[in-house]
């Protein structure tokens, strides 16, 4: 609640009466329940685009109107309709949870008011018959396609114990790209384990690593044998050899993926952790959330995971960015959502023109736009969909770098 408290302080000083010409823009985050601190980041990317628009557009202005709810079909219909009310709403952003998604753009396309989806990474969610429907983030199928090729080419793991969800959400969607891709390459899944229910007992899978752990030397069989030697004199030696047999041999992990949503995939990192499992770890966009930043900052060794942006890259933006958020809220952004929520905010300045309908501006214009700068990395929109890149990022002992560009 007090960060919520502070947002809408801040929201009150950046969104304040002016005297320019005036775009009324709203935003929808899942800033209550699981993905509260995610959608708080995405929500306050936003809030910091229109401060520095107002900043620096003398013309045009932005007023910000919010919506918060979880992720409760009935009442993100109901946020959705409280914006569509305010008067003189051109367009709206946000939602980064899929399902979320899937109840929010029907009702703005039935209400046909613009709205850019910020964080949610479904593929279907726009298409010819949703004129009013826009995509930021690069879709699942691409994440997990992407991850398996740095996994098998840059990481050069060819032999993986495979984590899974199996809920029909988001990672599970990149876990079925990421293993057509493995495999298609040539890399071997030496077990998969589904994750079936959001708090699932995982001792299971832990024995199951166990199992694939080096045997001990011990395990090897010697036997002796006799050997004669003479000195060439009368007297004899018996010398006895010991041939080693190697044990059966166990295909060794070179990498353990995790493709699970945030919450489990920081237990298992937790557990993994305290039985003194050091392997690489490889994750989606789920490690890119704040729920698991903690137990990634604590892993010992190598983590591996998607995100839709990198706020560590060498980019003029992405350093002011990331000090005027930090200026702004107190604290340095810990995921890629709150670029897309700064970006989502910006690309609807873009299109939405000095002149005409602002609302038809941006259906108009968005899908036609190419090149643009953005914080989360030059994005280009084909019809309601965005392309942009994905980043491969490296946290080493819990040092966060960019590893790859896809």
């Amino acid at each position: 609640m007090k960060t919520i408290l502070m947002t809408l302080a801040i929201l009150l000083s950046v969104s304040s009466t002016i005297s320019a010409k005036e775009f009324i823009f709203g935003t929808i985050f899942e800033n209550k329940g699981e993905n509260a601190l995610t959608a708080q980041e995405a929500m306050n990317g936003a809030i910091l685009a229109v401060k520095k628009f107002n900043e620096t557009s003398p013309d045009l202005k932005i007023k910000l109107e919010c919506e918060t709810c979880t992720r409760d079909p009935l009442e993100i219909i109901k946020a959705v309709h409280n914006l569509s009310k305010t008067k003189g709403i051109s367009a709206a952003v946000g939602i980064v949870s899929e399902d979320a998604a899937l109840s929010a753009a029907p009702t703005f396309q039935e209400l046909q008011l613009p709205f850019i989806c910020s964080g949610a990474q479904l593929l279907g969610l726009t298409n010819s018959k949703t004129p009013d429907i826009f995509t930021l983030a690069v879709p699942d199928n691409k994440i997990g396609s992407d991850l398996a090729k740095y996994t098998i080419s840059t990481l050069q793991a060819d032999h993986i114990f495979l984590i899974r969800s199996d809920m029909k959400d988001s990672t599970a969607q990149q876990a079925e790209s990421f293993t057509a891709e493995f495999t298609a390459k040539g890399g071997t899944i030496l077990s998969e384990l589904r994750i079936t229910e959001p708090d699932p007992d995982l001792s299971y899978i832990m024995k199951a690593i166990k199992a694939f752990a080096p045997p001990p030397q011990s395990d090897s069989t010697t036997t002796d044998e006799a050997v004669g030697a003479s000195d060439y004199s009368d007297s004899y030696a018996e010398i006895i050899t010991q041939q080693r047999t190697a044990p059966p041999e166990t295909q060794q992990i070179e990498a353990v993926v995790i493709l699970a949503p945030a919450g489990v995939s920081a237990h298992l990192l937790r557990l993994m952790q305290k039985k003194q499992m050091a392997y690489n770890v490889v994750g989606g966009t789920s490690f890119d959330t704040v729920a698991i930043k903690k137990s990634i900052a604590a892993w010992s060794g190598t983590v591996i995971f998607a995100s839709q942006a990198s706020l560590t890259r060498e980019d003029d933006l992405v350093t002011l960015f990331v000090k005027d958020y930090a200026d702004l809220f107190g604290e340095k952004p810990q995921t890629g959502y709150a670029a897309l929520g700064f970006d989502s905010i910006l690309l609807l300045a873009e299109t939405a023109g000095k002149t005409g309908n602002p609302s038809v501006n941006i259906r108009t214009n968005l899908p036609t736009v190419k090149n643009f700068q953005g914080v989360s990395g030059n994005i280009s929109f084909t019809g309601g969909r965005a392309k942009k890149p994905l980043y491969i990022i490296q946290s080493n002992a819990g040092k966060i770098s960019l590893a790859d560009e896809m």
